[in-house]
């Protein structure tokens, strides 16, 4: 019995060991070069027309963040109560989302609303529950 116990003493050593020198490495550093593409997110942070999305607080809502989307494509995020002012070509556009499913195994999509933006103007979108259905829905003014 004491060889079975010394032996999973070593093991346990030498695996702690292992673990404790890969932590103690300094991580590689990582240099960005101009030439780069940038993420998706910077994409809408600069443009003619401007959309404002705000998420308005509701009893049905669970409190999830939601990863907003333009014409299928990754605005940003969108916390309980927040807004956020997105950046367009004029035009026609879809605004919608998603938020990821427990444990990021998957995630649940937001049917998207259509708008129209024009230099002149800000479009206001709001983001709410309601009988546990979330939705996209073009506003008047600015929520929140």
């Amino acid at each position: 019995m004491l060889y079975r116990s010394t032996l999973a003493t070593v093991a346990v050593t030498l695996a702690l060991t292992g673990c404790s020198h890969k932590a103690a490495e300094a991580p590689a550093a990582v240099e960005i070069s101009a030439a780069e593409p940038t993420p998706a997110v910077s994409e809408f942070a600069a443009g003619p027309t401007q959309i404002d999305v705000s998420h308005v607080i509701t009893r049905a809502d669970d409190g999830s963040t939601v990863i907003l989307t333009i014409d299928d494509k990754e605005a940003g995020t969108l916390g309980r109560g927040d807004s956020k002012s997105l950046f367009v070509p004029a035009g026609k556009h879809k605004v919608g989302g998603y938020v990821q499913t427990l444990f990021g195994l998957g995630r649940v999509s937001i049917p998207s609303v259509d708008v129209t933006t024009e230099a002149d103007q800000a479009v206001h979108v709001a983001y709410s529950v309601t009988k546990n259905k979330p939705a996209f829905a073009l506003t008047n003014t600015k929520a929140g």
